[in-house]
């Protein structure tokens, strides 16, 4: 990937980047004392909620999700190579996969669940669902399309969609990572799928769900097998997995977690806080590059976890939380 062809994209990210909401803006939120004040400060971002909108879920992530859709638009049209924006928005396109499949098995209609993000539109994805083919769509994601609805049809069991579009996406993920030759694409990938293993494993364990069921669910993606996985969760040995893939650049003010990982009590909830960071890190190190693909990808995730943190703080003041809850988990904000 040639690094000069982002000299534009970047300078455009430069502008744009003024637009996030800043660190002191979300401690404002955070210690808003009521609705008005909290949209009297969401006027000054991109994200314009009226008082009675903030007593409104659905209200609230429509706006959000209306945004994110913007920068994906734009990141698709003004991006010179496609791939960067492909990684981060793939995962809503297999969200939208697995809503259009589970459509299609049930014969209802699901259209409110799906997002407008992604390369194609939802027009074209719908086809490659009704139809198993597509001239849009790599042939690989659709074999695994047609597996997955071939493997339904034998057993009519909803749980086979669900199962096989999650691992469809990091087969897909992963392919797209070793297209962009680029180390840190590549690890971002293998830390998501090795997260996504870890969580799954350990909701099963407290489920006390058998072996056979676990493996089902787990990507042999990631930098240690499915049943290695297993054995890492089931003996408190965490820490052995997570030495490796820690990239090295872990604030030591989250060396609590790995205190946890040895004692074997880390939560999911931490888990996925955790593997928030080190994304967020991972890609922080494009800060100060003015060529090449990490400053998009870097503002993506930015935009990513502005709307994760909106939505943590919009959701507990619509149902009358206190905020400092959320404050420990609020992810990191672009440019702190």
């Amino acid at each position: 990937m040639d690094s000069n062809l982002f000299s534009q994209i970047n300078t455009t990210i430069a502008v744009k980047e003024n637009s996030f909401i800043t660190v002191d803006t979300f401690q404002k939120m955070l210690q808003a004392g009521n609705k008005d004040d909290i949209a009297l400060l969401l006027q000054t971002t991109p994200y314009h909620l009226s008082v009675e909108e903030l007593d409104d879920l659905t209200a609230i992530d429509a706006s959000l999700m209306r945004e994110l859709s913007q920068e994906y638009k734009w990141a698709f049209a003004e991006a010179p190579e496609k791939t960067i924006v492909n990684m981060f928005s793939l995962r809503y396109v297999y969200h939208n996969v697995k809503v259009l499949l589970k459509a299609k098995a049930t014969g209802k209609d699901l259209s409110d669940l799906l997002i407008p993000i992604g390369e194609h539109s939802l027009e074209a994805l719908q086809h490659m669902i009704s139809a198993l083919k597509s001239d849009f769509f790599p042939d690989f994601m659709v074999a695994e399309i047609r597996d997955i609805w071939a493997e339904y049809e034998d057993y009519k069991d909803i749980r086979v969609l669900e199962i096989g579009a999650d691992l469809a996406y990091f087969n897909h993920l992963q392919k797209i990572a070793e297209q962009s030759e680029i180390p840190a694409f590549s690890q971002a990938a293998t830390l998501m799928i090795d997260f996504y293993n870890v969580t799954t494993v350990q909701r099963a364990l407290r489920q006390k769900k058998p072996r056979s069921f676990m493996l089902q669910l787990l990507s042999d993606n990631g930098s240690f097998t499915a049943d290695e996985f297993i054995d890492l969760v089931e003996n408190n040995d965490l820490i052995s997995w997570f030495n490796q893939v820690n990239p090295g650049i872990l604030d030591t003010s989250l060396v609590a977690y790995e205190e946890k990982m040895r004692q074997g009590t880390i939560s999911v909830v931490e888990l996925e806080y955790l593997y928030d960071v080190m994304q967020f890190q991972l890609l922080d190190q494009a800060r100060y590059e003015v060529q090449g693909p990490l400053a998009l990808a870097r503002y993506l995730l930015g935009r990513e976890f502005e709307v994760k943190n909106l939505r943590l703080l919009l959701s507990a003041l619509c149902n009358d939380m206190p905020l400092e809850l959320v404050r420990e988990r609020i992810r990191p904000i672009y440019g702190q």
